[in-house]
């Protein structure tokens, strides 16, 4: 009755753990071709997006085989993308309240240099 796919993920079935870098997978799918294309067998009017096979084999080496991706390794890839580019925005929004403190910082201290200039000299 379920309307899902469920695949085998159970951290006991597993071995040989690695980390792989985001920053790594984002250079990667940056430059994976990702194209839309019909497969021989449909009709030219139905269309699917996505990189062939071959090139996600050559830019990650994963799965068993050039000529088929499985979704675990196309979700994981996605998933760790995702988590790079978290990483990427909480930087980014660190790195925006910084400039708005210097932001605040120069407006004060040019308003005080702008009324030391106008303070009459003796």
């Amino acid at each position: 009755g379920a309307g899902a796919w469920a695949t085998v993920s159970d951290v006991n079935r597993k071995e040989h753990f690695r980390d792989v870098a985001g920053e790594d997978v984002l250079a990667k799918i940056a430059r994976l071709p990702v194209r839309e294309w019909s497969y021989k067998a449909q009709h030219p009017s139905i269309r699917h997006l996505g990189p062939t096979a071959q090139d996600f084999f050559a830019a990650f080496g994963l799965g068993e085989s050039d000529t088929t991706i499985t979704t675990t390794d196309i979700d994981g890839i996605n998933l760790l993308a995702v988590q790079a580019l978290e990483r990427r925005t909480a930087e980014l929004r660190e790195k925006a309240a910084q400039v708005a403190a210097l932001e605040a910082r120069v407006a004060e201290l040019e308003r005080r240099l702008a009324a030391l200039e106008a303070t009459p000299r003796k």
